[in-house]
């Protein structure tokens, strides 16, 4: 089983090292919520409309980088998302006021999350249509193998100084940064090399692709908008996108208000990347062997249904139980996201297929945190209840597409 992955090109384990190290310290957004309420005294209806402007800065990122990635390349693209992250992480400790969090949010979202589609694309570039879910696979493990190791140390780092978790996120930012600059070589003229190959053995008609490889912003949109298949599976990830995205917006706050503190939070949540960080490469290694359509489809339903279990918790090792079920779930669901768009994209609209489909997950941040946090003081344990609900809705949309994204596209 390993050996699938250690067959992957050296480039994709480099990547997966560098988002290893980022997301180790990225100690802000996970206690972000908790930062503006119990540090700067901001109410929870507050804090959670500020995750919603940094959702609004997603969007915003995602669309620009997918683009700048197509047109101008991958790597620099990230680069500037990553150095550029981590001077506006060090400008935001100093701010205090309501409306100068939610610019510096949306400012931060806009710059960090434009790496994104960049990122998955330079992966779907490196590696065969066949390779794809395992290379995603792997990516998602380095993930989550920071995301275990950050909740911890940040909950303990707030108990300090929450200025500690600020420094924390811009080093690691920056030490991901230089890792891409000395290390990785740009993807886009790779890929561009090859189609041209490919195009010399198969003739005018192919050659004629070759050089229609760049495609304007305008045929681009024309493109994606008119992709049925592709626009309701971003539907349906965004609707499990906004059940996820309470993990990092209402949750704390539901945990703080029963008297948990931050490291309580910290260490339950870091359950979520213990277990990708230990079962995904066998999970993905057996998963693979089924239908990734239904398997998608039954990781909504568990997914839905681990957050709904929440409004049963109470004490800590409960709400350590529903973490354990929707992450498989994730677990489930996460691996064939981006494998997924990469058959449905046309080579020459990659990037800007994975930022729109990243919308998925901006959207999520902007209306699901601040929608959750409004559920959340209104209605209490009801959002748990609309979470499994979102999830349900989702299963049925991933399931009228079964027949599209059951096996993977033709190599290109």
């Amino acid at each position: 089983m390993l050996r699938q992955y250690l067959d992957l090109p050296r480039a994709v384990h480099i990547l997966c090292l560098g988002m290893f190290i980022n997301r180790a310290g990225s100690f802000l957004i996970p206690f972000l919520t908790i930062y503006l309420t119990r540090r700067l005294g901001l109410d929870a209806t507050v804090a959670t409309a500020v995750i919603g402007a940094y959702g609004l800065g997603s969007i915003l990122g995602v669309l620009v980088g997918g683009q700048l990635a197509d047109q101008f390349g991958r790597r620099i693209v990230m680069l500037a998302s990553l150095f550029g992250a981590a001077v506006i992480i060090l400008l935001f400790s100093r701010l205090t006021t309501p409306l100068a969090i939610m610019v510096a949010a949306f400012t931060l979202a806009m710059v960090s999350d434009s790496y994104r589609p960049a990122a998955s694309a330079m992966v779907a570039d490196l590696v065969a249509p066949h390779q794809r879910s395992l290379a995603f696979g792997l990516m998602y493990v380095a993930i989550n193998l920071g995301f275990a190791v950050a909740p911890v140390i940040g909950g303990i780092l707030s108990e300090y100084s929450f200025l500690l978790l600020f420094v924390g996120d811009a080093a690691t930012c920056t030490a991901y940064g230089l890792i891409l600059l000395f290390f990785i070589r740009e993807t886009l003229n790779v890929r561009a090399a090859a189609m041209t190959h490919l195009s010399q053995q198969a003739g005018s008609t192919t050659a004629e692709q070759g050089r229609q490889e760049t495609v304007s912003l305008k045929q681009a949109v024309r493109s994606i908008l008119s992709d049925r298949i592709f626009l309701i599976f971003c539907v349906a990830t965004l609707f499990m996108a906004v059940v996820f995205m309470q993990s990092i917006s209402t949750l704390p706050l539901h945990l703080s208000e029963r008297g948990f503190s931050p490291r309580t939070y910290g260490w339950i949540i870091a359950i979520n990347g213990a277990l990708i960080t230990c079962l995904q490469l066998p999970f993905t290694h057996v998963l693979n062997r089924f239908d990734r359509s239904r398997v998608i489809t039954l990781a909504a339903l568990v997914m839905g249904g681990g957050f709904g279990l929440t409004a049963l918790a109470v004490r800590p090792w409960h709400f350590a139980a529903t973490v354990v079920v929707w992450t498989v779930g994730e677990m489930m669901h996460a691996p064939y996201m981006q494998a997924i768009v990469s058959d449905l994209a046309p080579p020459a609209l990659r990037a800007r297929y994975m930022g729109v489909f990243s919308l998925s997950f901006g959207t999520a941040m902007m209306i699901g945190a601040p929608l959750g946090g409004q559920v959340l003081a209104r209605y209490g344990a009801g959002v748990w209840m609309a979470a499994m609900g979102l999830g349900v809705i989702s299963a049925v949309m991933y399931w009228m597409l079964r027949r599209r994204i059951t096996a993977p596209s033709l190599p290109r």
